[in-house]
């Protein structure tokens, strides 16, 4: 990150995961921050499944598999046996990492960006991440503006970073109000695909 408020964009929610994801497990796994995702494109178990294939570099599908046993499975996959130890460290691994993944509020009636962004918190996040940012703005029903300056007043309060991903095609909504990095520039990742772990970083 270049400074404490990074705004990355991408051409589409999907092509965000990877990079989020080793954002939050080398913050919130390696280096033990706070951490709060606030997630509007995907639900919260799905960040977590993909948590666990990461840090055991198990096979997405199949982690998967486990923490959802119920659904419909082909039955390669159903024959298929996980390592449970690889396993069950990775969920302990989370379990006591400081790391909260939310898809929802808790109260309906409490504002967005008070809930994100509590300036007054007892207990305040190193790192706050949120999938996707114009989705929180429209939420929250007030001008960018007020959203900025909150944000910016939680960061300097907190020393905290914050990680905004936008979809490329809202960047026309902020461009005067952030400075906007794109996801693959200057530096473009190669991931594994069976579970999102970082394989190579080219410098353009």
């Amino acid at each position: 990150m270049n400074e404490n408020i990074s705004v990355i964009s991408s051409r589409n929610p999907k092509e965000r995961i990877p990079l989020l994801l080793n954002i939050l497990y080398e913050y919130g796994i390696n280096e033990k921050k706070s951490i709060y995702v606030q997630s509007f494109d995907v639900n919260s178990s799905y960040y977590i499944n993909h948590l666990i294939s990461l840090i055991s570099k198990i096979d997405f599908k199949l982690v998967d598999s486990y923490m959802f046993p119920v659904g419909a499975k082909s039955n390669k996959l159903k024959s298929e046996k996980i390592d449970t130890k690889k396993f069950v460290s990775a969920i302990e691994e989370i379990r006591n990492s400081d790391i909260v993944i939310s898809s929802s509020k808790i109260f309906n009636q409490e504002l967005w960006l008070d809930y994100v962004f509590d300036i007054d918190s007892i207990k305040p996040y190193q790192v706050i991440i949120i999938d996707n940012f114009n989705e929180f703005v429209l939420k929250t029903e007030e001008y960018i503006s007020t959203v900025r300056k909150r944000i910016n007043e939680y960061s300097k309060k907190y020393n905290a970073e914050i990680i905004l991903f936008i979809n490329d095609s809202d960047i026309p909504n902020y461009n005067t109000h952030f400075k906007i990095s794109d996801i693959n520039k200057p530096f473009k990742f190669e991931y594994d695909k069976s579970n999102h772990s970082i394989t190579n970083i080219e410098e353009d």
